[in-house]
Formats: C-alpha cells, sequence, structure tokens
C-alpha cells in the first residue's frame, strides 16, 4: 500500500469523516499533512502558540497539564481515531497542557483555516465534530463524578476497565503502554499508592502485571468494586 493509501485508510476510520465519500475523502486527505511521532515524543508543549487541530490516526496520545511544583496530571488519554488540540472555535484548548505520543503514532494536522473550509464545503463533518466533543464532555464529567463519590480501588478499576485497550491469546482484556507512574497522574495520586492498590488487585486475582502491561483476568470482579 502507497503511503498516500494508507493515509486515506486510516482518515476513512476517524469519527468526523465517516459520511464523506471517496472523492471528499482524497479532498480531506490533500489538505491535512501527516507525522509520526515515536513513543515518548512531546509534540505539542504548554504555550504553543498556533491554532492547531489534531486527528489521531494510528497510536495512543496522553494530554497532560503541570502544576507550579512540576506534579502532573494526564487530563486524557486518547485513542486512534479522535480529534484534539487548540482550537477555541471548535471548544478545544491544550494552551496549558503537553500532548505526548505513548506508542508510535499516525497523526495529521489542520490549521483553523483547513477547519472553516473543511466545515463550510462538508457540513456533516461540523456535526460530527459536535458529537465527538459532546462524548469527550461527558466522559469528563463521569471522570469529575468518579473523583467525588468513590474511592481510590473503585477509580482504578473503572480506569482500567476503560483503557483496556487489547486482549490477550485467552480473550482477557489488556492495558498496555502505561505505567503506574501514569496511572498515578491519570488519578491524581502517588505512584506508590497505585502500586499498592494494584498489588491488591493480583492477590485478590483480578489482574496479572508486567512492565507497562496489566492483564485483567477478572472484569466482572472489578465491575463488582464499582457496584459496592
Amino acid at each position: 500500500m502507497s503511503s498516500n493509501s494508507a493515509k486515506l485508510a486510516y482518515l476513512q476510520t476517524v469519527d468526523i469523516f465517516q459520511d464523506l465519500d471517496a472523492k471528499q475523502m482524497k479532498d480531506v486527505e490533500a489538505a491535512a499533512p501527516m507525522f509520526t511521532c515515536e513513543p515518548g515524543r512531546t509534540f505539542y508543549r504548554a504555550g504553543d502558540p498556533a491554532e492547531v487541530l489534531f486527528i489521531l490516526k494510528k497510536g495512543e496520545v496522553v494530554l497532560s497539564r503541570f502544576n507550579e511544583d512540576g506534579k502532573r496530571l494526564i487530563t486524557a488519554t486518547l485513542k486512534a481515531g479522535t480529534i484534539f488540540g487548540e482550537m477555541p472555535l471548535l471548544g478545544q484548548h491544550m494552551r496549558y497542557s503537553e500532548a505526548e505520543a505513548l506508542s508510535e503514532c499516525l497523526i495529521c494536522s489542520l490549521s483553523r483555516r483547513d477547519v472553516l473550509e473543511l466545515i463550510r464545503r462538508y457540513p456533516v463533518v461540523g456535526l460530527r465534530i459536535a458529537e465527538v466533543l459532546s462524548r469527550r464532555l461527558r466522559d469528563a464529567e463521569e471522570r469529575l463524578e468518579e473523583m467525588a463519590f468513590q474511592g481510590l480501588r473503585e477509580r482504578l478499576a473503572s480506569l482500567l476497565l476503560r483503557l483496556a485497550n487489547d486482549t490477550d491469546w485467552r480473550g482477557n482484556p489488556v492495558v498496555k503502554g502505561l505505567t503506574h507512574q501514569h496511572l498515578a497522574e491519570i488519578l491524581g495520586t502517588y505512584r506508590e499508592t497505585i502500586s499498592t492498590t494494584l498489588a491488591e488487585f493480583k492477590a485478590d486475582g483480578l489482574i496479572e502485571t508486567r512492565r507497562k502491561r496489566i492483564t485483567i483476568l477478572d472484569p466482572d470482579g472489578l465491575r463488582t468494586l464499582l457496584a459496592l
């Protein structure tokens, strides 16, 4: 498959473009420069002035903020097929955040002018963008509710179930690519606390752990924690 064909194939999996036909998709492909990010690379930093909308075609990205003491809080873990960036026009704000590739990523970028032209030509794309942002707002509200009403064990169980992005040979859900520090930064706690809680889950037969890999052996057991 040629690089252009591969780029077009990835773009066709993005939710906001699902209503476009082949010819329209080629127009989008021509307007969206693509770049590759290796794991661990920060490709957007707090304070970057440019308005840009990123389209994550392959891989995973974490968005994070830092307080004055340098402590990091991961605000979102994004999977392939989603959009993010600094684009106030769409309610997207990253001016105080950083974006880091969690795994090898393929990313397209659109300027404000590109986005406006895209919505002008294909209004349905604007509707799909609104749907994506609505889902993200709902997810953020659910996270706030968890922080307010659930303890750490429940929040960690919910996070593992939500982040499972693969399965092993037995069909068990697997969370890949995240360290204990990453999990702590998502939940706003300390790495040592996460390590202790994961050890408890492991002792209870709920999970198996390896470096940057957590296998969920008993999803129903984790869900039971949420119902307590």
